[in-house]
């Protein structure tokens, strides 16, 4: 869960600091060493690839963050695999109602989840024709952020994407906790050993200064359409199909 954080909590309160890795661990995103590890499912992404300018700058951002803090306490995700999520599909590790197709078993196999999802989605015309537009959301951060949050650009932006997301569920039958809240992110890293008080109060500052300058040099972050990609884990999402719009 996504919340609100203010630059100056980790130095006034170092006592609250560091947290926990929430990915690592068996069954989990990461091994203990932060090595990648199997975690299938599917999910409704957008790439963010050449040629929109936004890559290249998310790169450049994420490479100097990189160079400046403990960088070993991250795994870093391969630029290949940045995206946006739209929606967040069924994942093998977690099978409760909500998570998983609502019409299928919950020890149905992941094959047998994905197929479902699929044909579900190209039965669906996406209410949405892109370009969908985002920009950085400089309010919304937590302890050792490993996202840049986004935030549809004005409300009839966000209507699009809410309404989609509704579609979205009622096609797969999936509907997670967080529908109504959901935060947009792009990931660059996973958070896989715990800071110090010290590297994390720098690693926050950083991240903050990163932020900044990544929105002043990107006020708008255009998005294509939606994917539907399958994982094995989290350094790869290869599409199947984009969503149709028409």
């Amino acid at each position: 869960m996504i919340g609100r954080w203010n630059p100056a909590k980790a130095a006034e309160c170092p006592e609250q600091f560091p947290a926990w890795p929430a990915d690592v661990g068996p069954g989990k995103k990461f091994s203990s060493e932060g090595k990648v590890q199997h975690y299938a499912g599917n999910t409704i992404i957008c790439p963010i690839a050449a040629p929109n300018p936004a890559f290249a700058e998310l790169c450049k951002a994420y490479e100097a963050l990189r160079a400046s803090v403990n960088a070993a306490n991250l795994t870093w995700l391969p630029s290949s695999s940045y995206h946006s999520t739209i929606f967040d599909g069924a994942a093998d590790a977690y099978r409760r109602p909500g998570e998983w197709p609502q019409m299928l078993p919950l020890d149905a196999s992941m094959d047998a989840c994905n197929k479902y999802v699929g044909e579900h989605l190209q039965h669906m015309r996406a209410g949405i024709t892109p370009p969908i537009r985002m920009t950085i959301d400089l309010e919304e951060a937590d302890s050792v952020r490993t996202v840049v949050i986004l935030k549809p650009v004005d409300a009839a932006e966000n209507r699009r994407l809410r309404m989609l997301r509704d579609e979205l569920s009622l096609a797969t039958g999936i509907r997670h906790a967080n529908h109504d809240d959901y935060r947009f992110h792009t990931s660059f890293a996973y958070y896989v050993r715990r800071f110090s008080a010290a590297d994390e109060a720098a690693y926050l500052a950083a991240y903050s200064r990163m932020l900044r300058q990544l929105s002043s040099k990107l006020p708008v972050i255009e998005l294509g359409s939606p994917e539907y990609c399958l994982f094995n884990d989290m350094f790869a999402f290869p599409p199947q199909f984009a969503l149709r719009t028409a």
